[in-house]
């Protein structure tokens, strides 16, 4: 670990605080450049990025908050403490901040799914910076383990999975896939589906669906944070993801979910019925 990048007196300055400040920048810039690529008001671009991202780190913090409620109780400090009592929940962060651009978005008469698209990529790279913040502060480890991989964190005495490095190399994978895929999906044909071009949320639509598989898969390694009384619920959240993500691509490429040969003949027989 590496938790302190400067120290002289006592001023110090935390290599969290840097990534984070990185990560902010530079998808704050990913987001800007496309959306003026695409002629929007640069303006109502970095309105929409900072408001989005404010909002997604609030709820990120306050829900990170709600699930360790007895590390922090009712101290307003503690909820400011991001040095002594790091952390922030990812779900969280993407669920507030998305939802709000959308519907920032909508408010500005925007194509919503275009912009979504470019929120995708600043999305997968502040995750990068983020899950690598966390594993320079602790934030986020995994379970126990004797794997060779495992990791001995400061106020731990046994290793555990540094999970914080699996999300690393996933952000990192699903960020290069979003930049190749986001010049071709156009002419995908099964996604185009017979129009000229294919209309945008291909990628917001992936980026959830990979997100929420990935996420499912790494409970493998890590302990479940969502609890309904006694009973651990994230399986349930990252499954619903990944319905919705499989229910967001398929209805901006209309393809049905039955096979297109079962799909004519149902229609054959509803016009038959009609009068």
């Amino acid at each position: 670990m590496w938790p302190i990048l400067f120290s002289f007196s006592s001023i110090s300055l935390p290599s969290a605080w840097v990534l984070l400040l990185v990560g902010f920048f530079v998808s704050g810039f990913a987001f800007w450049r496309r959306g003026k690529e695409e002629h929007y008001s640069e303006l109502q671009l970095f309105d929409g990025f900072l408001l989005s991202f404010l909002m997604g780190a609030i709820g990120a913090r306050l829900g990170f908050i709600l699930l360790h409620f007895d590390q922090f109780g009712w101290n307003l400090f503690n909820w400011l403490n991001l040095t002594n009592k790091p952390g922030s929940q990812d779900l969280f962060f993407l669920l507030v901040s998305t939802l709000f651009l959308y519907r920032f978005a909508k408010r500005k008469k925007w194509d919503v799914f275009e912009v979504l698209d470019f929120w995708s990529l600043s999305l997968s790279l502040w995750l990068i910076f983020n899950s690598l913040a966390d594993f320079l502060t602790g934030a986020g480890r995994g379970k126990f383990t004797n794997w060779w991989v495992g990791i001995v964190f400061p106020g731990s005495i046994e290793k555990t999975h540094p999970v914080q490095l699996y999300f690393t190399g996933f952000y990192l994978l699903l960020f290069i896939y979003l930049v190749w895929v986001e010049s071709r999906y156009r002419i995908f044909d099964w996604y185009r589906m017979g129009r000229k071009s294919a209309r945008a949320g291909f990628m917001i639509s992936t980026f959830i669906i990979f997100f929420s598989l990935f996420s499912a898969l790494m409970l493998l390694f890590r302990l479940p944070e969502f609890f309904l009384g006694n009973l651990a619920v994230d399986i349930w959240f990252y499954l619903f993801g990944v319905f919705f993500g499989v229910q967001l691509l398929l209805r901006r490429s209309d393809k049905p979910l039955l096979p297109n040969a079962f799909r004519k003949r149902f229609e054959r027989s509803h016009e038959e019925i009609l009068p």
